[in-house]
């Protein structure tokens, strides 16, 4: 999971660009319906992989609260980036092809 999570880390930006300008034009309703289903698999993942983001105990240098409440935060977000991903696909099938 950590070696998902560290690649997504270089793909998320791309996808999230790609699949923010195919939904500023005229999405289709397909592309948004895949995005929420892709949203919930992005909060299981943020939800499960969060422990693998966290840095060690000796590189803690919040709270232990402060780092308990960024497990939300961190599934919120891996759920926005998931969502774009049907975009950005469609998208670049809907260009190229």
């Amino acid at each position: 999971m950590a070696i998902f999570l560290w690649l997504f880390q270089f793909i998320s930006p791309i996808t999230f660009i790609i699949g923010g300008l195919y939904l500023l034009e005229d999405p289709e309703p397909l592309a948004l319906i895949l995005g929420g289903i892709a949203a919930v698999l992005g909060l299981v993942v943020g939800i499960v992989g969060w422990g693998d983001t966290v840095p060690p105990r000796w590189f803690w240098i919040k709270s232990s609260m402060a780092l308990a409440g960024s497990r939300f935060m961190t599934a919120i977000g891996y759920a926005i980036q998931f969502f774009f991903i049907p975009a950005a696909v469609i998208g670049i099938i809907g260009y190229f092809g």
